[in-house]
């Protein structure tokens, strides 16, 4: 049986809208600041729990987006990819992908 998350709504959309406002914040400041390590892990921690959030709410495409970004932060994180103009701006196209969505502009 699935739970009813209609509750849960309003919650998951206010702390949505300040997870999306931080990673904005933070893409930022790594914008101009490519080695900064902190606001790369506060873009991630944003992304991580943007999809843990979707997930729980049934959000499946949501959460599938975050997760992608999640996987994309990680290895920049890791020193995998190097962080760059390119990989920033495709970040920047998801956040703004996930403010377009419906549960974005709700």
């Amino acid at each position: 049986m699935k739970m009813d998350m209609t509750q849960y709504l309003d919650v998951f959309l206010e702390e949505s809208k300040e997870h999306l406002s931080s990673l904005n914040q933070r893409l930022l400041e790594l914008e101009k600041e490519p080695a900064n390590m902190g606001a790369l892990n506060e873009i991630f921690r944003a992304a991580h729990t943007l999809k843990g959030m979707s997930s729980t709410m049934g959000f499946d495409d949501l959460a599938d987006l975050t997760h992608h970004m999640e996987n994309v932060l990680s290895d920049l994180k890791e020193g995998l990819m190097p962080v760059n103009i390119a990989i920033i701006d495709v970040i920047f196209k998801c956040n703004d992908r996930i403010q377009s969505m419906e549960i974005g502009r709700a």
